[in-house]
């Protein structure tokens, strides 16, 4: 089988267990966060599926080491986006939630949140109080951030864990091959 199909295969899987997740553990099965939430899973994705397709050009070309940095990277960003994306969408676009006090998200650090979810309250995230990161509304944070955040995390190192090995393996019987 082609590795880019089986790679699109998995991913599709792994999208498709990914979204009752999201609504499971983020909203309690509520039916009206599903498009959203599947949107969400979507941009996740799509953004994964870009970092694995490079990773594998960069394997090929014999840079598996590159591979396996760029795989990480792709999946700290694609969940990044994603909750963002999700955040936007449920709070601005749907207008279902809204922070306390009414104040607008807190966009200029829409790059912490999904880092600042997965630490402690009392953790400054480069440098930047987590107050400040949640706009003050850590209910926000731990109730709708964390929840997505942790399943896309789970979701992310699932599909990543067997391409890793993957790349790894390949690189192996390369150098048998090479030996031989």
């Amino acid at each position: 089988m082609d590795p880019t199909r089986s790679m699109i295969r998995r991913l599709g899987l792994s999208w498709v267990v990914a979204v009752p997740f999201l609504v499971l553990f983020a909203h309690g099965l509520r039916a009206e966060y599903l498009p959203i939430e599947a949107l969400t899973a979507g941009v996740w994705a799509v953004l994964l599926g870009v970092g694995v397709f490079l990773a594998s050009r960069l394997a090929r070309w014999g840079h598996a080491r590159s591979a396996v940095v760029l795989l990480g990277v792709a999946a700290l960003v694609a969940c990044d986006v994603a909750v963002v994306v999700d955040s936007a969408v449920i709070y601005d676009g749907a207008g279902y939630w809204t922070l306390d006090g009414g104040v607008d998200l807190p966009y200029p650090y829409a790059a912490l949140w999904y880092p600042a979810s997965l630490l402690p309250s009392s953790v400054d995230v480069l440098g930047v109080d987590q107050t400040t990161i949640t706009a003050g509304d850590v209910e926000w944070q731990t109730e709708h951030i964390t929840p997505v955040a942790l399943v896309l995390t789970i979701a992310s190192a699932v599909f990543v864990a067997p391409v890793v090995r993957a790349l790894f393996a390949g690189r192996k019987d390369s150098a048998h091959v090479r030996m031989a």
